[in-house]
């Protein structure tokens, strides 16, 4: 796995404080899981094939990542956390794939992808902003976002949109128009899917949400 290792820069390791206590924080850098699932799940690495618990796994791995010059001075929590969501992954996929559950699995990959989606409409849309729009627009979250679901209009493959059915009216026409602006800049069309049409609300839930952002939902 030499090959993998040189590929990767130095990493740091972070730490999260709350009340004055340090508190360790899961590490989420995507070279370091990268890494330990190649690891993981290379032909040398035999002790995943034998052990009976995953710490014995764990520290084959953080040693295997400890003796490279390339991760000098990356504390070992680091590694150790990667391994943690790997196994995590792992567990999850493995249930997913047991029978019967197959149609949860869609379900749940369905509902993330949707979130993603809306969490990068959420940044696009805050990026071009102006003037007065960016004190209206303070308090919108994903949850205000429209689903772009995968479908097939007039046999043109693209996204269907099913906005959220609490969302104001204000704030709805302000999403409109920040998504014209987007869509007016040749290069945003070109890397991002097509809106085929606006289909029916989505069937969300609104969020609970404090009186100071009551203004973007319907009363």
């Amino acid at each position: 796995m030499d090959y993998i290792l040189e590929t990767l820069a130095p990493l740091e390791s972070s730490a999260h404080h709350r009340g004055g206590v340090k508190r360790k924080r899961r590490q989420k850098n995507p070279k370091i899981a990268e890494v330990i699932r190649r690891l993981h799940n290379s032909n040398s690495n035999k002790s995943r094939l034998c052990s009976p618990h995953n710490t014995e796994v764990t520290s084959v791995l953080v040693k295997t990542l400890q003796a490279s010059p390339d991760f000098y001075g990356v504390d070992s929590d680091a590694f150790v956390s990667a391994c943690k969501t790997y196994y995590e992954t792992v567990r999850r996929n493995f249930r997913y794939s047991q029978p019967g559950l197959a149609d949860k699995a869609t379900v749940v990959r369905s509902s993330a992808r949707c979130r993603s989606r809306r969490k990068r409409l959420l940044e696009k849309r805050q990026s071009i902003l102006v003037g007065e729009e960016a004190a209206f627009w303070e308090g919108v979250t994903i949850d205000l976002m429209s689903d772009e679901e995968d479908g097939i209009f007039e046999g043109e493959s693209g996204w269907i949109v099913r906005p959220p059915s609490f969302r104001s009216q204000e704030l709805s026409d302000l999403c409109s128009t920040l998504q014209m602006r987007l869509e007016a800049n040749p290069k945003y069309s070109a890397m991002h899917h097509k809106r085929l049409y606006v289909g029916p609300c989505s069937d969300r839930k609104p969020p609970p949400h404090g009186s100071k952002v009551d203004k973007h939902y319907i009363s």
